[in-house]
């Protein structure tokens, strides 16, 4: 039954992808699908993309060993305000500047070949450290469960994910991504509120009476409030300025489709996650004694639901780990082939190259993604929080003041970059080796962050813009994404009354999902006595 549901969904997967290839015409089509993406695939890439082995693996593993609040009432929330910022603000802002990558922003705002580099090795780094590391983690426990070896696996995947990445592109990934958002869904909706209910609600509540402070942010190895706190922050950098979301804003249709995705996709970012985490502690009153915490949703879907549910929820985390290797795949392919090799070159490509360079990187990304697995590198949760907060404190300073700061220069940009990343990097490591101790209430990441924006202020004040960044800025506050909107339905037949209709529907979305969100989280404090 579970390998029968595996290459079942896999299979589909692949037949998607392959059908797709026949959509793609252009380069547009490759790297932003034509900016055709309705509110339906927004929402599916967003929260597939969202939603990872991480969440299903390590996270899953620390809320039963230590309480699922440890994380979830602060961590996921900030990863949800993170979201929000990364959709609703950059990528907004960064689409209506007609960007069909992020490394496009860096290269359009300051015109220099020294920043769009670096830039681009930040993002190719980061993605490769993040994605590849979930891919080896679920791959090794998927390749427990199926018997099928891990090498095995991995080649699996990457073939899979070779057909809809480099055939597809964008379009490929956008659409798959939804099929397998609804694939994960069934995960929140039916399997973990199923293990939740065979637990039993005052069972799980009892828990504290023999696991102290397990109903509490500070969970069962009594955490600090402080690091609570440090974690919600570091979700926030984290998520904010990560390509695997902010690309997501640049397929979409219009300005409308951004705004309802954002409500929705966003909606499903923590519930995805915080449901879950409750789940995980449903699994410590059903099998309390699981020593590898990793594997707690895995047993949970094995031993604790009907076959056919626990199929789905491997199938599940197949979804999250192809979900996040597609995301990888097509980013470190367009920042080859578009962001690095087309931009550094001094003839532009033909139309038919550009496509064949950019399906050729997708193919290298995969070489280097399979023998990088093979390697099997540990420490799931903490190596993809590395790899991936990166971008908060390389990106996030550096792109704000490109977009809100006049001063902001290519010397201030340089300077930011490579000082949030190479602090990061050193203190992390220092603070590891226990050579220096950080405060339970302080992450490295905090720390990067503040020396890459206080570089970038110095900096930026001790230097000028450049005529071009001075320029561009000008030209940047006057261009907005709702304005682009209003004037393409300007342009259509009944235009205003369409507008007005589009208005309503997202009004009417957004007051709804209030609504809702009241009633779930409502219903789980109400229920677990927080």
């Amino acid at each position: 039954m579970t390998t029968g549901v595996f290459f079942a969904v896999l299979a589909v997967y692949i037949l998607v992808g392959a059908g797709i290839t026949r959509l793609v015409k252009s380069k547009d089509d490759f790297y932003v699908m034509g900016e055709k993406g309705t509110t339906l695939l927004i929402v599916g890439t967003l929260a597939a993309t969202y939603l990872s082995a991480v969440t299903l693996l390590g996270i899953s593993g620390t809320s039963y060993s230590e309480g699922p609040l440890v994380i979830a009432a602060l961590g996921s929330f900030g990863a949800w305000l993170g979201t929000l910022i990364a959709v609703v603000y950059i990528g907004r802002k960064m689409k209506a500047l007609d960007c069909k990558t992020m490394p496009d922003f860096f290269d359009k705002r300051f015109k220099n070949k020294t920043v769009s580099v670096i830039a681009v090795l930040i993002m190719i780094v980061g993605l490769l450290g993040y994605g590849v590391i979930q891919l080896i983690g679920a791959g090794l426990v998927l390749s427990e469960v199926t018997n099928i070896s891990f090498p095995v696996m991995i080649v699996i995947f990457t073939a899979a994910l070779l057909i809809f990445c480099a055939l597809g592109g964008m379009y490929g990934v956008v659409i798959t991504d939804t099929l397998m958002f609804f694939t994960m869904l069934a995960i929140s909706v039916v399997i973990a509120p199923f293990i939740i209910g065979k637990a039993g609600f005052e069972e799980m509540k009892a828990l504290s009476d023999t696991i102290p402070l397990y109903w509490t942010i500070e969970g069962a190895k009594e955490r600090p409030l402080g690091w609570s706190i440090s974690q919600f922050l570091v979700w926030i950098l984290f998520f904010s300025c990560t390509p695997a979301l902010v690309s997501r804003v640049f397929p979409a249709k219009n300005d409308f489709v951004i705004l309802k995705a954002a409500v929705i996709g966003v909606f499903f970012a923590p519930f995805m996650q915080v449901v879950v985490f409750i789940a995980a502690g449903g699994m410590r009153v059903l099998q309390p004694g699981i020593e590898n915490t990793d594997n707690v949703m895995i047993i949970g879907f094995l031993e604790q639901v009907p076959d056919v549910l626990g199929g789905i929820g491997l199938a599940g985390l197949m979804a999250s780990i192809m979900s996040t290797a597609s995301t990888l795949f097509v980013l470190v392919g367009f920042a080859l082939a578009r962001d690095l090799y087309e931009n550094l070159r001094k003839e532009p490509l033909s139309e038919k190259d550009s496509l064949k360079v950019g399906r050729w990187a997708q193919v290298v990304v995969g070489i280097v993604v399979c023998l990088i697995a093979v390697s099997r590198p540990s420490a799931i949760y903490w190596i993809s929080i590395y790899a991936g907060a990166i971008f908060g404190v390389g990106w996030l300073p550096t792109v704000i003041a490109g977009l809100e700061w006049r001063r902001m220069n290519s010397k201030a940009a340089i300077s930011s970059m490579l000082s949030g990343v190479v602090s990061f990097i050193v203190i992390s490591e220092l603070a590891s080796r226990g050579i220096i101790h950080l405060p339970v209430h302080i992450d490295a990441l905090m720390i990067a962050f503040a020396i890459s924006t206080l570089v970038l202020l110095v900096v930026g004040f001790a230097t000028k813009p450049a005529a071009h960044e001075l320029d561009y800025y000008k030209e940047m506050k006057k261009v907005n994404s709702s304005t682009s909107t209003i004037k393409s339905f300007a342009s259509e037949k009944n235009g205003l009354a369409k507008l007005k209709k589009q208005y309503k529907q997202t009004m009417g979305i957004a007051v709804a999902f209030i609504g809702i969100s009241v009633v779930i989280w409502g219903f789980f404090f109400l229920k677990l006595g927080l």
